[in-house]
């Protein structure tokens, strides 16, 4: 099952292709004129990526490639160094995600923030669409990352709540034993009341060492704002 995190990664690769492609053939018509086809069939590595000799099937992969091995005699002229790394960063992540990599919120945010920079670089039309992703990927880290807090922070509160219930409690026990025993104070009283004493120890002691628990109840998930009852949303997830 893919995360929403690869999910994501799939949209902007989209959006590389549909903004990188008038761009990179353009550059290649103009540098190579009738013959860019070949050109750019001669920069595919292996023979499943040819096709038909007037037919190019741009994607993320070819689209990168090429660039790459065409750098000197076509991009440079309009790109600089900065724009030639970006252009080696997306080629690695792009492979690692064909390989089907996992891919925490840095790495999507990064993937997603260097494509927008080389869109942006060569003035693509969908460069709004690749801003409007990066900044829906950055809210929902930050809508879930409060989220958590908020929850830990009425997990703390609950359970200093209880902390303290539990020490008063054990405190008018024994004391209301020990005032009830004044005169009469035997041996089993005092076991009486080091096992009151112990067992409230213990008590406190399992909710001191208490931690959140992952299930924090139904929430509204801020990508898809459906309710949910896990920490991960179910339905962004596929």
């Amino acid at each position: 099952m893919p995360t929403g995190n690869s999910e994501r990664i799939t949209r902007v690769l989209e959006l590389l292709t549909e903004g990188l492609t008038p761009y990179v053939e353009a550059k290649l018509r103009l540098i190579y004129k009738e013959n860019w086809h070949r050109v750019v069939k001669d920069s595919f590595r292996d023979d499943r990526s040819r096709g038909a000799l007037k037919t190019i099937d741009w994607d993320a992969h070819t689209l990168l490639t090429v660039m790459w091995d065409q750098w000197n005699s076509v991009f440079r002229h309009d790109l600089g160094h900065y724009e030639r790394s970006l252009v080696s960063e997306l080629r690695e992540f792009r492979n690692r995600w064909a390989h089907q990599h996992q891919f925490d919120f840095d790495d999507a945010y990064r993937i997603t923030d260097s494509i927008r920079r080389l869109l942006q670089a060569v003035n693509a039309a969908n460069l709004p669409a690749i801003q409007q992703e990066k900044e829906q990927l950055l809210e929902s880290h930050v809508a879930e990352a409060v989220n958590s807090q908020v929850q830990r922070t009425a997990h703390d509160r609950n359970k200093w709540g209880l902390i303290a219930i539990y020490a008063v409690c054990c405190g008018l026990i024994i004391t209301n034993m020990v005032f009830d025993s004044v005169d009469d104070f035997t041996p089993g009283t005092f076991a009486l009341i080091s096992f009151v004493l112990v067992l409230f120890v213990y008590l406190i002691y399992q909710q001191f060492k208490l931690e959140p628990p992952l299930l924090f109840g139904p929430r509204e998930c801020h990508r898809c704002h459906r309710i949910v009852y896990r920490k991960s949303c179910p339905y962004c997830e596929g």
